[in-house]
């Protein structure tokens, strides 16, 4: 079995990035497992910071390590350019990791164990908050993963954390909507694969953890990040529906995003395990869903 495993960056976070590409290389995997790392640098000329980080891992004679560079400017670029190397160089999977996480040991192995019989596994990634955070940021859901049933299968998963069958992709001649390029491809790419009949599999004990900022610790960012999720709703939900169904679909959400988000104020007076940010985000994202209605989930930036 030949896997691929795509970390994508710019140099912003080189010390999570190594901690990141180090956590692959010190995988516990079976013998079967033919491993690679594909690190894919999103930027318009190769970063010094990034080739200095590579070269620590270059010289490894067990896992050849590989660094591309893709000038395009956006998450869906990169991610295609990883899926294209591994459907060119005849992997049978490829596996998503962000630079700024790392894996538990067995991530590996847990993710290829569960494969057989599926198009895409994925699973949860753990938040690491800095020492003090407040529990206005560290309760928020914004930072936390859905909470799902162990084996349970999904119509979407984030590429935080995930094994795709390469094969699968190319036969349904599926690749990341080139049009998001601040957020949401990924969403969108697997919406994609499950209406044509393609099973995503929730595994819970497959982990990787990831290292919130303290850049990403304001109400400001979390505000943002919620709007560009629901701006972005409607070009992922035109994906496999009529523009009338993705309409309805988004006035739906969106209005649904605004009365939780007023009604979730209650239970922030009345308990101390809930945060008002929650209510805030959900506001924020019911925003957007209409923002994305008219603007055709157009965004600025990426949050």
């Amino acid at each position: 079995m030949r896997v691929l495993v795509a970390v994508l960056t710019t140099g912003s976070r080189s010390a999570t990035f190594e901690q990141c590409i180090l956590s692959i290389l010190e995988q516990s995997y079976i013998s079967s497992i033919e491993l690679s790392i594909l690190i894919v640098e999103n930027n318009s000329e190769l970063n010094q910071i990034v080739n200095s980080s590579v070269s620590k891992f270059t010289n490894n004679k067990k896992i050849n390590v590989i660094h591309v560079l893709e000038t395009k400017q956006g998450i869906p670029f990169a991610r295609n350019n990883a899926l294209n190397y591994a459907q060119n160089n005849k992997y049978d999977y490829l596996a998503f990791i962000d630079d700024d996480a790392y894996a538990d040991k067995n991530w590996l192995n847990l993710l290829c164990d569960k494969a057989k019989g599926y198009d895409v596994v994925a699973g949860p990634q753990k938040a690491i908050f800095p020492k003090g955070t407040h529990k206005y940021f560290n309760l928020a859901r914004l930072y936390h993963e859905r909470k799902l049933r162990d084996g349970v299968m999904v119509k979407w998963a984030a590429t935080n954390n995930i094994l795709i069958n390469v094969n699968t992709l190319k036969k349904l001649n599926l690749s990341f909507n080139e049009s998001l390029i601040h957020g949401g491809e990924d969403k969108e790419l697997f919406l994609r694969l499950t209406a044509c009949g393609g099973k995503i599999k929730w595994v819970k004990n497959v982990i990787v953890q990831e290292h919130i900022v303290i850049e990403r610790l304001t109400t400001k960012w979390a505000l943002r990040r919620c709007f560009r999720m629901g701006a972005t709703g409607f070009k992922i939900e035109s994906c496999n529906k009529t523009f009338l169904g993705a309409l309805f679909t988004c006035c739906f959400k969106g209005a649904a995003y605004l009365a939780k988000g007023l009604l979730s104020f209650l239970p922030y007076f009345i308990s101390s395990k809930h945060t008002c940010l929650d209510s805030l985000c959900d506001l924020s994202h019911g925003v957007g869903f209409f923002y994305g209605l008219f603007s055709g989930g157009n965004v600025r930036s990426y949050a």
